[in-house]
């Protein structure tokens, strides 16, 4: 079923009819038109994440914000000169003109995720692999394919390219789907991440690693995290909702995230123009916990706050976990280390034990601008950790 059904809802026919009321009769079919096309795009988009058609339509008139809003800047956009007009109108989607017809205010996007990609094999030249991970599905001149037998190595996180260019060009950025790659380009985009190649495509759609949007994102627009199972990423004014109210995508977001994260801590010249730091993370499929031993560290946040525990390896490279504060302000957190000490400075960070205990930061990650991230660093009720 398509959005194009929905021309005669009545909810979109009088949406559309407040929109456009008391605006000059040769504009109004203009507006209805562009509007219409809009919603019904949008739409579609939801449907494909799940929602029922009517719910689908619902969510898209509440993205577009009220209709007295978005009259009052129509009329102020139509009092300006047809010339500026016509340069500034988008014809799909919600232009950066809607955006300012919306009066300016914040707007959330809700993209649609997909938490599994096509299980696809990789291959390599020369040495055969022979871990007991893999499935060598062929071999030839040279060269063995193989597949990860944990089901989980194909999960993940995922956005549309359509739907990730549609919103990101309603901030008045500009991204352009070249095939498989996505170019990115915010207002004030400084140098890397601006590109990035598709994890996989799905349909003709090429889809991208969620993480790796946005922790390659470089722009002195503010930038920052909300919810953890279904989080929300707002850059400026834009609100990316990832997923549907009822995701659950936590830790299989925020944890491939830590390493972006965890350079913006560190002095420029130790990280990598890609703004990550070498290292790891606990995996999680999305809606899934990692098994084994945790640290419970009372906050005194408030629940629903996304926190990071960070240790140090050898070399420069790290581990990170993350998590969401419950009702009475704990959390708990995965690490390598039985027994942590808390600190403040990431200098402090090592391997190696200091009277028992391994030294381990903990950010608060939601809430907090990405650009003040060493603002984020807090110290728990408790000075110290063991594993249970």
């Amino acid at each position: 079923m398509t959005a194009s059904a929905y021309t005669c809802a009545p909810a979109l026919d009088a949406y559309l009819r407040r929109a456009t009321w008391g605006l000059p009769e040769q504009r109004r079919q203009e507006l209805w038109d562009e509007l219409e096309e809009h919603v019904l795009t949008r739409t579609d988009h939801l449907l494909l994440s799940g929602l029922s058609p009517q719910d689908a339509l619902t969510q898209a008139l509440r993205e577009l914000g009220a209709p007295s809003r978005v009259t009052l800047g129509m009329a102020k956009v139509y009092s300006m000169p047809k010339l500026f007009l016509a340069a500034t109108t988008a014809a799909l989607g919600l232009s950066a003109t809607l955006y300012a017809l919306a009066g300016g205010r914040e707007m959330t996007f809700t993209l649609p995720v997909l938490t599994q990609q096509p299980v696809k094999p990789s291959c390599v030249r020369g040495t055969v692999p022979t871990s007991t991970g893999l499935t060598i599905v062929s071999q030839q001149g040279g060269v063995t394919c193989y597949t990860f037998n944990d089901a989980n190595a194909y999960k993940g996180v995922f956005l549309s390219g359509t739907d990730l260019q549609q919103a990101i060009n309603a901030q008045g950025g500009k991204a352009t789907l070249q095939g498989a790659r996505l170019s990115i380009d915010l207002p004030g985009l400084t140098t890397g991440g601006g590109d990035l190649n598709a994890m996989f495509t799905k349909d003709g759609t090429p889809y991208y690693d969620a993480a790796m949007v946005v922790g390659t994102l470089s722009t002195p627009l503010t930038i920052t995290l909300k919810g953890f199972k279904a989080p929300q990423v707002q850059i400026g004014n834009l609100k990316l909702q990832l997923g549907q109210p009822g995701t659950n995508v936590g830790r299989a977001f925020y944890n491939p995230l830590a390493l972006h994260l965890v350079s913006r801590l560190l002095p420029r010249e130790q990280a990598t123009p890609l703004r990550m730091v070498s290292g790891g993370w606990f995996a999680a499929a999305p809606g899934e916990t990692p098994q084994g031993p945790a640290h419970t560290i009372q906050t005194g946040l408030p629940e629903g706050e996304v926190v990071m525990l960070v240790t140090k390896q050898a070399g420069n490279t790290f581990m990170a976990d993350t998590a969401e504060v419950k009702a009475g302000g704990s959390v708990s957190l995965k690490s390598e280390a039985e027994n942590l000490r808390f600190v403040t400075d990431p200098a402090q960070l090592g391997p190696y034990a200091s009277g028992g205990h391994i030294n381990a930061l903990l950010l608060r990650l939601s809430n907090t601008p990405l650009n003040e991230l060493p603002s984020a660093i807090f110290l728990p009720k408790q000075t110290t950790s063991s594993a249970r």
